[in-house]
């Protein structure tokens, strides 16, 4: 694992913090959302406390193959509305390394400005994947917060 391999995001989503929060941590709201491209969660959970966990699952088709997997990870900081740390591993057909993810939150005209920034990727392909899965999460995420 690699912690010189960064990603980092920053989009304005037209909501407010407190609702792009609860995003992040419902699990109703995580199963809306938190699966990238053409797959969907038909279950997930979170327990929002440093130490709880959240796991989602996820199924349908990635490419031209039918996949399934869970997401995982633990809660290691929440500041409401404004911070979280959490880990994110995967079960099922893809199995990158365990990654940390730090998402910020802060006011901007207009919404809220939510910075992603996750470290610990296996490799460049691993740091691109996620890439390209969190911008198709998030068009997810605006249309069920926006």
């Amino acid at each position: 694992m690699s912690d010189s391999l960064e990603l980092h995001l920053t989009k304005v989503i037209k909501a407010k913090r407190s609702r792009v929060f609860a995003a992040w941590t419902e699990a109703e709201l995580m199963r809306q959302w938190l699966a990238p491209g053409e797959l969907i969660s038909p279950r997930a959970t979170s327990d929002p406390r440093v130490g709880g966990n959240f796991i989602i699952h996820m199924e349908g088709m990635m490419g031209e193959k039918f996949t399934r997997g869970i997401a995982s990870g633990t809660f290691e900081e929440i500041v409401p509305n404004e911070r979280l740390v959490f880990t994110w591993n995967w079960e099922g057909d893809y199995r990158p390394p365990q990654t940390v993810i730090t998402v910020s939150l802060r006011d901007v005209d207009g919404g809220t400005e939510l910075t992603l920034s996750q470290v610990g990727f296996g490799d460049e392909g691993h740091q691109s994947g996620y890439s390209a899965g969190w911008e198709s999460a998030f068009a997810k995420l605006r249309t069920i917060i926006e």
